[in-house]
């Protein structure tokens, strides 16, 4: 899943709150191309199970998401879903 910030700063800071609190790795990562809409191109990188946790983490912790993404291969392509 990538969830996509404003900032390298806002990714870091989710990072850490993500996996101190999920437990799962996460990673910082630039934003793939198919989902860079222009701006920062900075996404945080984790596991599709944190999906229920990332909204909350990032509210509690005033971290703002510009959108929360899935990836799958199709075909063999990587295609994204929208979550929010």
């Amino acid at each position: 899943m990538y969830v996509l910030v404003g900032s390298a700063t806002t990714a870091a800071r989710l990072k850490k709150a993500a996996e101190r609190i999920v437990g799962f790795p996460a990673y910082v990562v630039h934003t793939p191309a198919a989902l860079g809409g222009g701006g920062c191109s900075y996404s945080v990188r984790l596991d599709d199970r944190a999906l229920e946790d990332i909204k909350t983490i990032a509210s509690d912790n005033r971290l703002p998401i510009k959108g929360i993404y899935t990836e799958k291969i199709e075909n063999g392509e990587r295609v994204y879903n929208a979550v929010s």
